[in-house]
């Protein structure tokens, strides 16, 4: 209760919805405190959060629902708000949902340290068959810090859980609802493999990109133990100084393919697909990801970089000319151009992202 208040004392419309009354507790707890109780009939239409968003001058990505209930769930996603799961629910939609708060010191953590994120993705960039979406820019970080330090931190933040990790994936899931991704239907999500996954779904990434489509979206790929792509051979990860070109793309597609699991019935045809990357500096893997995904028959295909280091981004246009389920080979495939990658970048604090990241 004393959290709510407070989010209510610092400037933010709370309220309690049920399809039921006003309980007799509710003045004696809130009374004077400013937090509404609203009364909505069939609330898990959705209407509730976009009708109060509207009339407070917001939008539903603005709004928090913290979710006890199977209809609470569905009001939230019904209206495009970010989902919060209470971590003392005991349904299996609320248990289901990524970013899940224990008690309620854990959520008060939660609004305090995703307060300042007003804006939208650091860097947005549209190539002709894919496109390229960073969170934030770690090139102005604070202080100069590597990829393998960031993607350390990334690893420490997600398993470490608690407030930090759900603070990451909301301000991730805010931009993705920003975009209407939770509008999309035929939607895939995937994770980029590292350079020596052993392909068991069980990386830091991976359990960081499952907990962010439950939030956003209602689908269920790409599914638990069958990751999207296979690695099967080890890459050399030139970011930690391996050497050779590192805007070469060459290692990376004759080191991985697609899950054959996902050719069954075209199951990626036509689909549009989210492929989640920890970082980028050259964009390497998401023109790489982009050429399998459009061979298998992919509508659409977007690369979303946690952190984005400097202005060197590239747009590649490769051709994959033998089954991307498979190994591909030297000669099987045609990388016709790389450019410079333009986009817009939107100004937004970065302390934020320092504090998330432990």
């Amino acid at each position: 209760m004393s959290v709510l208040i407070e989010a209510n004392r610092t400037g933010n419309a709370v309220a309690l919805v049920s399809n039921h009354a006003e309980p007799s507790w509710f003045q004696s707890a809130f009374g004077g405190s400013g937090v509404q109780f609203l009364q909505e009939r069939g609330r898990q239409s959705g209407e509730i959060v976009s009708q109060n968003a509207e009339r407070l001058n917001l939008k539903p990505f603005d709004v928090i629902v913290l979710a006890s209930k199977d209809v609470d769930v569905q009001m939230g996603k019904n209206g495009r708000a970010l989902l919060v799961a209470a971590g003392t629910s005991a349904s299996r939609q609320v248990q289901s949902l990524g970013v899940r708060v224990n008690d309620a010191s854990e959520f008060a953590q939660v609004i305090q340290l995703t307060a300042g994120w007003s804006g939208h993705w650091w860097f947005s960039g549209d190539a002709p068959n894919y496109y390229v979406r960073a969170l934030s820019d770690l090139s102005g970080y604070g202080k100069p810090i590597t990829q393998q330090e960031f993607a350390r931190r990334l690893t420490n933040t997600v398993k470490n859980g608690g407030a930090r990790l759900n603070a990451l994936l909301a301000v991730t899931a805010r931009s993705l609802l920003i975009d209407g991704a939770d509008t999309i239907s035929n939607l895939v999500w995937g994770v980029y493999p590292s350079s020596q996954s052993t392909n068991d779904d069980r990386d830091t990434l991976s359990d960081f990109t499952h907990r962010l489509r439950t939030t956003v979206s209602r689908v269920r790929y790409a599914e638990r133990g069958e990751p999207l792509f296979i690695r099967h051979a080890p890459s050399v990860k030139r970011s930690a100084g391996g050497g050779g070109d590192r805007t070469d793309p060459s290692g990376q597609i004759q080191t991985i393919h697609l899950n054959p699991r996902y050719n069954t019935g075209n199951q990626l045809r036509g689909k549009h697909v989210i492929v989640v990357d920890d970082c980028t500096t050259y964009g390497v893997s998401f023109g790489v990801a982009a050429a399998f995904l459009r061979k298998a028959g992919a509508a659409s295909v977007t690369g979303i970089a946690l952190g984005k280091f400097g202005n060197q981004l590239r747009q590649y246009d490769i051709e994959i000319l033998t089954d991307p389920f498979a190994p591909v080979v030297a000669g099987g495939y045609v990388v016709h151009s790389q450019l410079s990658f333009n986009g817009k970048t939107n100004q937004v604090t970065q302390q934020v992202l320092q504090e998330l990241i432990s």
